[in-house]
């Protein structure tokens, strides 16, 4: 059996700055917590977390079923820069969305530039009960999209 790809240090640090850091949990709109760098299993009130600890998580449990999930489900080989960016676009979105995705899709019948043009459609979320493009996501998927293509 061939050893998984892991994430990279520039996938991990282009994950890392959009995620941002949190040392205390903090509640978000749709009542999950969330810690460190989007930790959310477990993540509860009163909760607080060290950079390091937070770097830990991210590298050693949500990320490998994020890597397990791309390892599992994507068919086409993948370059490191091509796996780090999919591996920031599934943590983001989660696995259903992307499972659901058309850029999965799109990557798994070969057409990997129209894939990473697909990431960009993935750029809105719920504001106020509204749906809205969100800034912040429209940088991550320029910064995805550029990192895949690279």
């Amino acid at each position: 059996m061939a050893l998984r790809m892991r994430t990279s240090e520039a996938g991990l640090e282009l994950i890392k700055s959009f995620e941002g850091f949190r040392s205390r949990a903090t509640r978000m709109p749709n009542g999950k917590w969330i810690i460190g760098y989007g930790h959310t299993d477990g993540a509860r009130k009163g909760l607080t977390v060290t950079p390091e600890d937070a770097d830990l998580l991210l590298r050693h449990h949500d990320l490998r079923k994020v890597e397990a999930l791309i390892a599992d489900r994507v068919m086409a080989p993948l370059a490191q820069n091509e796996f780090d960016a999919l591996v920031s676009f599934a943590f983001n979105l989660g696995d259903e969305a992307f499972l659901g995705s058309s850029a999965f899709a799109l990557l798994n019948s070969g057409e990997r530039l129209q894939a990473a043009d697909a990431m960009t459609g993935w750029r809105k979320g719920r504001v106020d009960g509204e749906v809205r493009v969100i800034d912040a996501l429209v940088r991550r998927r320029a910064a995805e999209k550029a990192m895949f293509l690279e």
